[in-house]
């Protein structure tokens, strides 16, 4: 019984211990979110401020001059033009003029659209006066003829769904124009509008 006696007792850990280092853990774990949610703060108002730094906000646009030649010759320079006198203009040059805006139905579909369109048509300025009087002595039968090739068009190509170029709307229609004003006086027909409205509901 002396050996048992003798021998040391194994040092227990105290009560006390094993909840101290408990405490500290889940002390350390609701913490921890918190730390990382102050430091991600942090690095995002660092971030946002070197950003801002460094890019040194938004830089100005600069517009071309447009040099406009006006009925008093204020052009000063304008390509050289100014010394051709007052209201020069170039022969060579394209200009653009409104052939015809109107509203035309289409009921291939077997609904009925009214579709909004606006034509103009590119012509070289020597050219433009000859084209500016035939529209204006044709304009009925112009209005005529769109509003026939519009009825008989296919929709799919009208709105864009087949040819997004209204390839086909401009060929029949410079051909028409070609027929009334003379052939050669027109260089391209433009159709910046062509838009379907329902007109059946």
């Amino acid at each position: 019984m002396s050996d048992k006696a003798e021998k040391p007792k194994e040092a227990k850990p105290e009560d006390g211990a094993a909840p101290a280092k408990k405490k500290g853990i889940k002390a350390l774990l609701t913490k921890l979110p918190v730390i990382l949610g102050g430091a991600m703060i942090i690095e995002a108002i660092l971030l946002v401020g070197v950003m801002k730094m460094l890019s040194g906000g938004p830089a100005a646009a600069e517009g071309a001059e447009l040099a406009t030649e006006g009925a008093h010759g204020s052009s000063g320079g304008g390509g050289g033009h100014g010394e051709e006198g007052e209201g020069y203009v170039d022969p060579n040059g394209m200009a653009e003029i409104v052939a015809i805006e109107m509203r035309a139905p289409n009921k291939l579909s077997g609904r009925t659209f009214l579709y909004d369109v606006s034509i103009y048509v590119s012509v070289k300025n020597s050219n433009l006066e000859t084209v500016k009087s035939a529209l204006e002595a044709r304009k009925a039968l112009i209005s005529d003829r769109v509003r026939t090739i519009i009825a008989q068009s296919d929709p799919s190509k009208l709105d864009g769904g087949k040819e997004p170029g209204l390839e086909t709307l401009r060929r029949q229609v410079k051909y028409q124009l070609d027929e009334m004003v003379g052939p050669g006086l027109i260089d391209e027909v433009l159709v910046p509008r062509c838009i379907p409205y329902r007109a059946d509901f």
